[in-house]
């Protein structure tokens, strides 16, 4: 069974947190390709990568997508998100975990901002 975990940064303000839950349940609507969608936070917020993990595994998933919902490659995308998925291959050597391309990185992005402003 395969999952999808959107992690965001997470923020002190639950306006900003319930953009990223409101985005994490359009996309829940618009797909078919995982069985298991969830939310998660690295920080300020809940549910966090750790309880959003346990959740899949829960639901019988074998193979977790992680979506780093993240403009920049800063410190969280290149450090802390690769690292807490190492945690988590050595907790659950069963269970394969990818780390996909994060937002910024997508090949659309600049077509989405054009549409924005034109």
């Amino acid at each position: 069974m395969k999952s999808l975990i959107i992690i965001a940064h997470g923020s002190k303000k639950a306006t900003s947190n319930n953009e990223v839950l409101d985005i994490v349940n359009n996309i829940k609507k618009s797909i078919t390709l995982y069985t298991i969608i969830e939310p998660a936070f690295l920080e300020f917020a809940l549910p966090s990568l750790d309880n959003s993990i346990e959740i899949c595994i829960n639901k019988n998933s074998t193979d977790v997508d992680i979506y780093p919902y993240f403009l920049n490659s800063g410190k969280h995308v290149t450090v802390d998100i690769p690292d807490l998925i190492v945690e988590f291959k050595s907790k659950y050597p069963k269970i394969k975990f990818t780390i996909l391309p994060h937002f910024g990185q997508s090949k659309t992005i600049t077509d989405i901002i054009l549409s924005d402003i034109q």
